[in-house]
């Protein structure tokens, strides 16, 4: 990309918008990190890693009872190593659905729930009327079992829209574990306090993998291979993530957005962690480096359009995106020009790469999405330029657009080897119910924690303020609104998983763990704007810290 120098006079960049964005807490710690993981150490993992997946495979065709294999199936899933033993799963999944369920015991009837509704089961909430008494409410005889009540409310996240009992279920479980959780073995109570922070469903896996791995090592009763294959997993997975993490801070720094628009978020490496939400397994590789070279990029533009750009250079801008050409392009303001160009060369180095395989096609859906949401950026500057504060109907109209989950679906999907037909982008571009759902989740949860910042940058009103001027309400209270709405998207995502049935589960998981990403990144506040605590301790756990085995040679 030819290098540019800004023409723009002083006095006309004093007159901009700044939000203070803080730099990179990374910056080039990545180009020249030398990980404990040798190669020395991943060659000796291969051999000990076969042996024990051989013996957990024999644990599946061995055990017999069905509450041992459910339970079998959720130590693997939180674990993280699920992807090892997907057929061994579904072959037990499939049994587990065909067997009448007359049990009577609330953590195993739950357990069931849980692990069927998530793999697209469809199981009717009223298992677990069972449990209740002659008002309609779950019997007090259950409140006293910490373990039956966390499974419980683990299931009841899995709610899907009009099931009262499931919204009853989540009531009484939380209650009861709030007030025993000081009661608790150590590490039991840490799988509540993570569960009440995030339900397990809603969490990203990475995270939860991370977390369950320190939490099951302090479990009395935990299966040393079981516990010794998800460390052995997670080593050579963090081996690959770090490379590709060198590999992308490379990319970056050639790039050199991040000198060149210094009011942009500098944030390659929480673009990359959130990729990983997406996914983390290793035939996605590819994917990841596509994907996370789409979420920078798109990133620049949102800080672009929401803090720096004039009106005036934003149609400009606009415009641009809409050709999708270099002709005219100096017609931008230089800094534009920078991210413009940036965009056309990123896109077109990746359609080179999918050309061979005839998957170049995927990259139009991609181009057409990002030119929606810069028109949608656009009507967003204008509303902000205007102070206007639209009721919250005509605010969806573009922030649902700008939450980006349709752009970054596509982008998921882009660089998957995986035969994914034409009707499935036409799907994704049409905005279906579980897309938009993702949206509502990542626009209104982003609202509530960051809508104070915002209006001293003169952003575009939030959710927040258009539901206070529309209610004639309280913040607080819209704020309780705002939430409850986005748990109700929720529970079309949970309904959609189940119904989406003609679509694999590997196109599904994508737009379900964009959505989950929102409950860890806005956890109390932005932790993507304001990544140099919280977000910076957690990918250092996921991307860094080594965990120890006993069975590694040096």
């Amino acid at each position: 990309m030819a290098t540019l120098q800004s023409s723009l006079p002083p006095s006309f960049e004093s007159v901009r918008c700044c939000a203070d964005y803080h730099p990179s807490v990374w910056g080039d710690y990545f180009l020249s990190y030398n990980s404990s993981i040798t190669p020395t150490k991943l060659a000796s993992l291969k051999p000990i890693m076969d042996e024990l997946k051989v013996e957990i495979i024999q644990m599946f065709t061995n055990t017999i009872d069905s509450l041992q294999i459910m339970e079998l199936i959720d130590t693997i899933q939180r674990l993280g190593v699920s992807y090892h033993f997907e057929k061994e799963i579904n072959e037990a999944l499939c049994l587990l659905f065909k067997i009448t369920n007359d049990d009577n015991d609330l953590y195993t009837v739950a357990l069931r729930f849980r692990l069927l509704r998530q793999q697209r089961y469809y199981i009717p909430s009223d298992v677990f009327n069972k449990f209740l008494d002659e008002k309609g409410d779950f019997k007090e005889c259950f409140s006293s079992s910490a373990k039956a009540l966390l499974s419980l409310y683990e299931a009841a996240n899995l709610a899907m829209p009009a099931e009262e009992i499931l919204e009853k279920g989540i009531n009484f479980s939380k209650t009861h574990l709030m007030q025993m959780k000081d009661e608790l073995e150590p590490h039991f109570a840490l799988m509540v306090s993570n569960s009440i922070e995030i339900p397990l469903f809603k969490r990203t896996d990475r995270i939860k993998t991370r977390n369950y791995i320190s939490i099951y090592e302090q479990d009395a009763n935990f299966n040393e291979v079981l516990l010794e294959f998800a460390k052995m997993d997670f080593i050579y997975l963090q081996a690959m993530h770090q490379e590709e993490a060198r590999k992308l801070s490379m990319w970056w720094k050639n790039l050199g957005l991040s000198k060149r628009l210094p009011f942009s978020r500098d944030r390659l490496i929480e673009c990359y962690f959130w990729v990983l939400s997406v996914y983390f397994e290793p035939c996605y590789s590819r994917a990841r480096f596509m994907m996370t070279k789409c979420i920078t990029q798109m990133s620049i533009l949102d800080d672009l359009y929401d803090v720096y750009g004039t009106l005036e250079e934003l149609h400009l801008l606009t415009n641009a995106i809409q050709r999708w050409e270099t002709e005219g392009v100096g017609k931008l303001p230089e800094y534009m020009q920078h991210c413009f160009l940036s965009i056309l060369e990123t896109f077109k180095d990746m359609e080179v790469e999918l050309a061979p395989e005839q998957n170049s096609f995927r990259l139009q859906y991609l181009k057409d999405e990002l030119k929606r949401v810069a028109k949608a950026y656009l009507q967003e500057a204008i509303w902000a330029n205007k102070s206007y504060v639209p009721k919250l109907e005509e605010h969806f109209s573009a922030t649902l657009i700008t939450a980006g989950y349709s752009f970054l679906t596509c982008a998921s999907y882009i660089g998957m080897e995986e035969v994914i037909p034409r009707d499935v982008f036409d799907w994704v571009t049409s905005f279906p119910e579980i897309i938009k759902a993702s949206c509502i989740i990542g626009r209104l949860m982003n609202d509530v924690v960051s809508y104070e910042r915002e209006q001293k940058i003169n952003d575009v009103a939030s959710a927040v303020q258009c539901y206070v001027m529309e209610h004639e309400c309280s913040k607080e209270e819209a704020c309780m609104k705002l939430l409850k709405m986005s748990n109700d998207a929720w529970k079309i995502i949970n309904k959609e998983l189940v119904t989406l049935s003609k679509l694999p589960l590997s196109l599904i998981w994508p737009i379900i763990n964009l959505a989950r990403f929102n409950e860890f990144i806005y956890l109390g506040k932005d932790l993507y704007t304001n990544s140099d605590h919280i977000m910076k301790e957690t990918i250092s756990a996921v991307l860094i810290e080594p965990i120890q085995i006993s069975k590694l040679k040096d």
